[in-house]
């Protein structure tokens, strides 16, 4: 056939390779059969050899991403707020699928297992739980936003929950706490060198921080629990009653206080222990990796 573009040669058959966007990522394709011109280079494929080049291009994508777990697919659904039945609707599937799914009794197939990625790339607050590179980069833009110079450990890892809406959950198992004592920390009632060093390196990997960082959350932190100790009184208004109407008070204090001391802060000079920092430290050198904090 004769070429289109130059009209000066024929198109041959041959063999090259292809950049192609998969999951905005560019990739590689190798050995794809078309039709080029010798003179100018055009390249043209006929039919078989485009439906072989989609072929390839949809084999990439199905295996560039990863097989969502059966606890991964039951988050999608809490995260969502969506029953099995609801969530099967949507996806076009049987009734039943995704609850097999979930409970581990069928594999989730390749093409399943990407239509489930595609649906999930719709919300955002399922991407950052479930993607890790999309975690990391909000954890990232978190830190940065909330990381100041008055800020306590308590409200710095409150706001970057809220900020990245990742889940207390998720939170907690990256940390190695249970969500009790991730409310005394966030709430600044735990004096910092009662947490477990290798719990505070934990939060110092997940959160993206250095030591130095770490280091200045918790003085900031030491500063409230000073002015706690010398606050005899502090009523926190609020309808609710039990333990959810607790935990509302104690938040609501410790907002107050956090407001109070970072307005003043020349009168509030506590340190963290340094030999409590070092514990920290050696946590990480025992990881392999201190050199980077």
């Amino acid at each position: 056939m004769l070429c289109t573009n130059c009209f000066n040669d024929e198109y041959q058959t041959a063999t090259i390779a292809k950049e192609v966007v998969i999951n905005g990522r560019p990739q590689i394709i190798n050995d794809i059969d078309c039709e080029k011109c010798l003179s100018c280079g055009d390249i043209v494929f006929t039919h078989e050899q485009s439906l072989s080049l989609d072929k390839k291009r949809i084999n990439l994508e199905f295996s560039s991403k990863p097989v969502l777990t059966s606890q991964q697919l039951k988050l999608i659904r809490e995260i969502l707020n969506m029953k099995q039945d609801e969530i099967c609707e949507i996806l076009h599937i049987g009734r039943n699928s995704y609850g097999r799914w979930e409970r581990g009794e069928v594999a989730i197939s390749p093409s399943m297992n990407l239509l489930v990625h595609q649906f999930m790339e719709r919300f955002p607050k399922v991407r950052v739980n479930l993607i890790e590179a999309e975690m990391q980069a909000e954890l990232e833009k978190a830190k940065t936003r909330h990381l100041t110079d008055s800020v306590s450990l308590g409200e710095f890892i409150r706001d970057v929950i809220q900020t990245t809406n990742i889940l207390i959950d998720i939170v907690c198992s990256r940390v190695g706490v249970k969500a009790g004592v991730m409310e005394s920390i966030a709430n600044n009632d735990l004096p910092p060198e009662s947490i477990p060093a290798e719990i505070s390196a934990n939060i110092l990997k997940f959160f993206h921080l250095t030591m130095n960082d770490l280091r200045r959350l918790f003085d900031n932190t030491k500063k409230i629990q000073l002015v706690k100790g010398q606050v005899s009184f502090m009523h926190a208004r609020t309808s609710n009653y039990g333990e959810a109407a607790e935990s509302m008070r104690a938040r609501s204090m410790n907002k107050i206080l956090e407001k109070y001391v970072a307005e003043d802060t020349s009168k509030y000079r506590r340190s963290v222990n340094a030999e409590y920092l070092k514990k920290i430290s050696a946590c990480l050198r025992k990881e392999g990796i201190g050199r980077r904090f």
